[in-house]
């Protein structure tokens, strides 16, 4: 009987499991615009916390998102815009990106694939849903024509200065990938040289 105990508990271990060690992988992009980052990923995996995007765009491969200074982020980009957006604290806004192919193949500076599971990108979105503005119906609160393609600007909380940046953002909402960021990084060089060595996740056909 002891006998066949443990063969009936050895059998019932073997067995898998929901267990996190069995979350699939997804690999979640980090792009650079220059001074800006921001952070892309497939849309086929949108949270429910961001459920509210589809409206505004058409049928996206993937989602880029990056916050900013309004003014800065909506202009030219020049270097006086810069600065006075860091020396005068300003409201902030979300850039979001319905791209309809993979990052790879647009313009960017620089790209970073990232291999997450499943569940540190819902934690992720779930961070970037947070820092929406949005009305008594849980949708943004305005909507405004981006700076290229299919994009959308969406009022942000928070204020931008010389201490907290767009790069600062990044580095924030990549904590919650479990990833050790400085949360004092404020340039796309920091943000990127804290990300190397990190690979894309095997099963991805894209790099």
């Amino acid at each position: 009987m002891i006998r066949f105990a443990v063969v009936m508990l050895a059998a019932l271990l073997s067995l898998p499991g929901g267990s996190p060690a069995d979350d699939s992988k997804v690999t979640v992009l980090v792009v650079r615009h220059r001074w800006h980052t921001g952070i892309a990923f497939p849309a086929e995996q949108l949270d429910p916390a961001l459920q509210f995007l589809p409206a505004y765009f058409s049928k996206p491969a993937y989602y880029e998102m990056g916050w900013g200074d309004d003014a800065f982020y909506r202009q030219d980009n020049s270097t006086w815009r810069l600065v006075r957006a860091m020396l005068w604290p300003t409201n902030s806004v979300l850039h979001v990106v319905a791209l309809d192919r993979h990052p790879e193949t647009l313009p960017h500076g620089d790209i970073q694939p990232l291999c997450v599971s499943s569940t540190q990108l819902a934690a992720l979105q779930r961070a970037i849903a947070s820092d929406f503005v949005l009305d008594d119906n849980g949708t943004p609160s305005n909507a405004d024509p981006g700076l290229y393609g299919d994009s959308r600007f969406f009022p942000a909380h928070g204020i931008f200065w010389l201490g907290n940046t767009c790069n600062s953002w990044t580095a924030r909402r990549l904590k919650a990938l479990d990833i050790p960021m400085d949360y004092l990084t404020l340039t796309a060089d920091g943000v990127m040289q804290q990300l190397t060595g990190r690979t894309a996740c095997r099963e991805a056909n894209h790099y």
